[in-house]
């Protein structure tokens, strides 16, 4: 007995594991005259007591934030900027500025439970093969039945911000040392959960979830697509940008980029108090755009095109559970479940709405990552610091990619090999002028020669050293940023 109650209050008060096994020498020094098998059940009992809160300790680290843990992130929040914007409402009829508040505070508070989770317990060898075995068949189980296929509508990273992620990537999972062989002792990534560069995709909505392959499925996918098509044409849906926001391993797990929209707003004078004084005809793209969110409003009409009736009841709804009949008008539409960023219920005023628009890169499988214990938090520094370095990198959206797979690639992969691929282009905005010459418009603000940044801009992840410093300094023109550095002289006076 006084051995068990040295041992949990050691561990309550916080003392070091070789502090409480000093104090059990001790004590079992001062029960010398205790009969041997009275000694040995003492001490076996409180070192098995003492694993046992250690063990404990060990995966408590290891679990998903729980609601408590979420409160008290909250709480702690509560006088801040971020906990005025989680109550907004996002909607067709949202600006820039305002979905993108609720955007930024949703991600922090994601970032913020992504780094309660930054420990990984090892696996014992024995059981680790078979849980990697296992991991696969859950990874591919939709593959491996070949009878169900889903429908996704995803916009493809263009040739340079996929290979800035895939940088990133490699720099922030580099500490894992990682393998793709399920046979490895060390950190195993499987190869389905590593995207490749050329598959980054951001994912726009989710109109048909996995359903059995029957008669009729064809047909059933090209009337989607057009469905889609329609959506896009009808609603002048535009080129439109998306701006990098922050790069996090989302619950611990799923490493992802995460993303915000930029719009237009008119710039102002601050000569004069009145603000509708000072507008100018200046124009800038940034975060806190005037105009409509193009995502918000993107996702909103796709679902309302594909669950509702038109008012002249040419276009029918297009859903499983019109499909099947009124038997299933109880369970929740999928598109509207499953598209990311969207409310629970249509047409239902909800604050989990957060407007998430995601690219992910890859996927941990924390069951059976490595043999050994894994920290997490240099990931997660890295993870800031790949933030702050790509923060602001822009992306034009004008094209989307209809799929239809069967999980060939799969949880997170329906680029690859898919049984239906289309790419729809957005409509193009034209301008009319006064001679009736047609000409496209994009949508795109083009910043004016002044405002460029003075010189080349390298790559910080591919950089090399081509120029010396002495070849830039014997440069003629002035505008380079080593002339803004150099003392001035007498003939500068």
């Amino acid at each position: 007995n006084a051995l068990q109650t040295t041992t949990w209050s050691g561990v309550r008060e916080g003392l070091s594991t070789s502090a409480v096994l000093a104090t059990l020498r001790t004590l079992h020094d001062q029960h010398n005259n205790m009969s041997f098998p009275v000694r040995v059940i003492g001490c076996a009992s409180a070192a098995s007591i003492f694993a046992a809160v250690l063990y404990a300790r060990r995966r408590a680290r290891s679990r998903w934030v729980r609601n408590e843990d979420t409160d008290s992130i909250k709480a702690e929040t509560s006088h801040s900027i971020i906990a005025l914007f989680e109550g907004l409402v996002l909607d067709p009829d949202t600006t820039v500025g305002e979905a993108n508040k609720r955007r930024t505070s949703s991600y922090y508070l994601k970032m913020r439970q992504s780094h309660e989770l930054s420990f990984v317990p090892g696996v014992a060898r024995h059981l680790l093969f078979n849980r990697r075995q296992e991991e696969v068949n859950r990874i591919y189980k939709y593959w491996n039945k070949r009878d169900q296929s889903h429908r996704t509508i995803v916009a493809m990273c263009d040739a340079m911000t996929r290979n800035v992620l895939d940088s990133a990537r490699k720099m922030i999972l580099g500490p894992l040392a990682h393998s793709s062989d399920i046979e490895t002792n060390g950190c195993w990534i499987p190869a389905a959960n590593m995207i490749p560069a050329e598959d980054m995709h951001v994912t726009i909505a989710l109109p048909w979830w996995w359903h059995t392959v029957r008669e009729g499925n064809a047909a059933l996918t090209k009337e989607v697509a057009q469905r889609l098509r329609q959506t896009l044409l009808l609603k002048f849906h535009y080129p439109f940008q998306i701006e990098l926001e922050r790069i996090i391993l989302l619950g611990g797990k799923v490493l992802v980029a995460l993303w915000r929209c930029v719009g237009a707003r008119q710039c102002r004078s601050t000569a004069s108090g009145d603000e509708d004084a000072g507008i100018s005809n200046e124009w800038i793209e940034d975060r806190h755009g005037e105009s409509t969110d193009p995502m918000v409003r993107l996702r909103e009409e796709i679902i309302r095109c594909f669950v509702t009736e038109s008012p002249d009841q040419r276009r029918k709804p297009l859903t499983y559970q019109h499909m099947k009949g009124d038997e299933f008008f109880e369970r929740q539409h999928t598109i509207k479940k499953k598209t990311p960023g969207t409310a629970p219920l249509l047409g239902m005023a909800s604050s989990s709405a957060d407007g998430f628009i995601h690219t992910t890169l890859c996927r941990l499988p924390l069951d059976c990552l490595s043999s050994q214990d894994v920290e997490l938090d240099m990931i997660h520094r890295l993870c800031r610091e790949a933030s702050a370095t790509l923060n602001g990198h822009r992306m034009l959206i004008d094209q989307y990619r209809f799929l239809e797979t069967m999980g060939e690639g799969g949880e997170s992969n329906p680029c690859f090999r898919p049984i239906y691929d289309e790419t729809i282009r957005a409509p193009v905005r034209h301008n009319v002028g006064l001679t009736g010459a047609i000409t496209e418009d994009k949508g795109v603000v083009q910043v004016a020669e002044g405002q460029r940044t003075i010189g080349p801009a390298r790559n910080f992840m591919n950089e090399k050293e081509t120029e010396d410093v002495h070849t830039l300094e014997s440069g003629s023109s002035g505008s380079a940023l080593v002339d803004m550095f150099r003392p001035p002289n007498d003939a500068d006076h």
